[in-house]
C-alpha cells in the first residue's frame, strides 16, 4: 500500500526524528554521556515549544436542568432541523444514502408531531409503582370519582431503575407510589426523574399499616430522606383501600341492628394538588415534555450523523496507523519513536476533528496529543501493549527477528487507541454552547477504549494485519 504524505506538520515531525537519529550517529565519538545530553536537550526543546503555546480552555458541561419557554422550544426545533440537514448533506458521501434520506423524512415528521403536541389541553400523567395493583386502583379512583380533572393517566410497573419504560420520560406528570420505607433503587429513580426536569408527586400508600403511629413514622421518614430532592408539599399520604367498620346499634338490652360503614380511601389532598398543577403549570409541563422529546430526537439524529462520520474516520485512523508503524520501523532509536508518533498523532487529530466539524488549531491538536501520550505512559498502556505485542510476535519467529517491528506495531496500536478515543469523545460532545475541547473527558475515553481493545484476540488480529505492512515480512 503506497502512502503519500502531504501534511507539513507530519513531514516536519517525522523529519526531525530522522535528523536527530542521523545526528546521534555522527556524534558517537563524543561519548555516551554527550550523546544522551544532546538527545535530551533536543527533546526538551521540542516539548517546551509545545507547552509555550496558549493552552486550550476547558469548560465542563453543567448538568441538564432547565426551564423552557416558547422561544427556547423554537430554538431547539431549529437546532434539530439543522442537524437533519447536516445528515442529508453528509449522507451524500455514504453508500447508504437512500436509507439516511428516509431517516430524515421520518425525523421531520416527528418534529411536526411534537410541535402539534404542545397544543394539548390536558396533561398526560403516569402512575408507577413496584406493585401492579396500586397504580391500577388509584387510576380507577381518579377516573370514576374525579372526572373534572383534565388529565389522561397511564399506569406502569417500575421494573428496574436502569431501564424505565419510555412512557415514564414522555409524561408531563409522574405519580410514584411507595408502600413503605424508601429503597435505594427507588431513591435513584426519583433523583433521575427530578434531574430530567419532570413534575413528580411521591405518594405514600398506607394500606399495609393499621397503626396511625406507624403510618406517621414511615411518612415522616420519607420526607426526611427526600428533603434534598423534592419539596415536602409534593410528598403526599394516600390510602387506596376503603376502611370497613362494623356498627351495632342497640334498641334495648337484647335487640340491636348491625351494619357495615365504609370510609372511602384518603386521596382528597392528592386531587387538590393535581387540580392546582393543572391550573398553574399545565402549559409549562406540556412544553417541557415536548422539549424532552426534541432532545431525544436530536440524539437519534446525531447518532445517524456519527455513523456516517465514523465511516470516514476509521479508514483515516488506519492510514495513520500505517504511517506510524512504517516511520517507527525505519527509525531504530526508541527514544525518538515518541517524537515521530507525537507528530503523526497531532496531524491525525487535526484531520479527525475536521470530519467531526471541529476546526482545531495546531496548538490544540498538539496539546491533546501530548496529554494523551503522557496519560498512556502514566497508565502503563505503552509498556503493557509493547509486552503483549512482543508475546504475540514470539509465536512467529520470522517476524520476531525483524529489529524494529515491535516498536512499529506498538506505535500503530497507540495511534489507533488515540484516534478511537477522539472519535468516542466527539460522538458525545456538545458544542452547541461554544464549548471548548475537554481534555479530561478525552482522557476518560482513552482509558475506556484501552480496556475494550486489550483483549488478546483483538490484539492478535491487529498484529497480524499490521505486520503485513512491513517490507519483506
Amino acid at each position: 500500500m503506497d502512502i503519500v504524505i502531504k501534511k507539513p506538520i507530519l513531514v516536519a515531525g517525522i523529519s526531525l526524528s530522522f535528523l536527530l537519529w542521523i545526528g546521534q550517529n555522527v556524534k558517537n565519538s563524543l561519548g555516551e554521556m554527550g550523546d544522551f545530553t544532546m538527545l535530551m536537550v533536543t527533546l526538551m526543546g521540542f516539548l517546551w515549544l509545545i507547552l509555550q503555546r496558549n493552552k486550550t480552555k476547558k469548560i465542563v458541561t453543567n448538568p441538564l436542568f432547565f426551564t423552557v419557554d416558547s422561544v427556547d422550544f423554537q430554538k431547539k426545533i431549529s437546532a434539530v432541523k439543522t442537524l437533519i440537514n447536516t445528515l442529508l448533506t453528509e449522507s451524500k458521501e455514504s453508500n447508504n444514502q437512500d436509507l439516511y434520506n428516509n431517516d430524515c423524512e421520518v425525523f421531520n415528521e416527528k418534529i411536526i408531531k411534537i410541535d402539534a403536541e404542545t397544543k394539548r389541553n390536558y396533561l398526560e400523567a403516569i402512575i408507577i409503582s413496584d406493585n401492579k395493583v396500586s397504580p391500577i386502583t388509584l387510576n380507577k379512583i381518579l377516573e370514576t370519582q374525579f372526572t373534572t380533572l383534565k388529565i389522561k393517566i397511564n399506569t406502569d410497573i417500575l421494573k428496574t431503575v436502569e431501564n424505565p419504560s419510555i412512557n415514564l420520560f414522555e409524561s408531563d406528570l409522574i405519580l410514584f407510589i411507595l408502600h413503605g420505607d424508601l429503597k435505594e433503587s427507588e431513591k435513584r429513580t426519583i433523583q433521575n426523574i427530578v434531574n430530567n426536569n419532570q413534575k413528580l408527586l411521591i405518594l405514600f400508600d398506607d394500606i399495609d399499616y393499621n397503626l396511625e403511629e406507624e403510618k406517621t413514622l414511615i411518612f415522616e421518614n420519607l420526607k426526611t430522606r427526600l428533603k434534598e430532592i423534592i419539596e415536602d408539599k409534593y410528598i403526599i399520604k394516600i390510602s387506596t383501600k376503603n376502611q370497613i367498620t362494623k356498627v351495632k346499634k342497640y334498641e334495648d338490652k337484647t335487640n340491636y341492628q348491625e351494619w357495615e360503614e365504609i370510609t372511602p380511601g384518603e386521596y382528597k389532598l392528592l386531587t387538590d394538588i393535581l387540580q392546582n398543577i393543572i391550573d398553574k403549570d399545565q402549559e409549562k409541563l406540556i412544553l417541557l415534555t415536548a422539549y424532552r422529546k426534541l432532545i431525544n430526537l436530536q440524539k437519534n439524529v446525531k447518532d445517524k450523523v456519527n455513523l456516517i462520520r465514523k465511516e470516514k474516520a476509521l479508514p483515516l485512523i488506519e492510514k495513520y496507523q500505517i504511517i506510524a508503524a512504517t516511520a517507527t520501523f525505519a527509525n531504530p532509536v526508541s527514544s525518538l519513536d515518541l517524537l515521530a508518533t507525537a507528530a503523526i498523532n497531532t496531524q491525525m487529530i487535526v484531520d479527525l476533528s475536521s470530519i467531526y466539524q471541529q476546526r482545531l488549531s495546531l496548538n490544540q491538536a498538539q496539546e491533546i496529543s501530548l496529554a494523551l501520550g503522557k496519560l498512556m505512559v502514566k497508565l502503563g498502556i505503552v509498556e503493557i501493549s509493547s509486552q503483549a505485542i512482543t508475546t504475540i510476535l514470539k509465536t512467529n519467529f520470522i517476524t520476531y527477528i525483524a529489529g524494529g517491528i515491535i516498536q512499529g506495531i506498538s506505535a500503530a496500536y497507540l495511534t489507533r487507541i488515540c484516534g478511537l478515543s477522539l472519535i468516542e469523545y466527539y460522538e458525545i460532545a456538545d458544542f452547541s454552547h461554544q464549548e471548548s475541547i475537554n481534555l479530561t473527558k478525552i482522557k476518560e475515553k482513552l482509558q475506556l477504549i484501552f480496556q475494550r481493545n486489550k483483549d488478546n484476540n483483538l490484539l492478535t488480529n491487529f498484529v497480524k494485519k499490521t505486520v503485513l505492512q512491513f517490507p519483506a515480512v
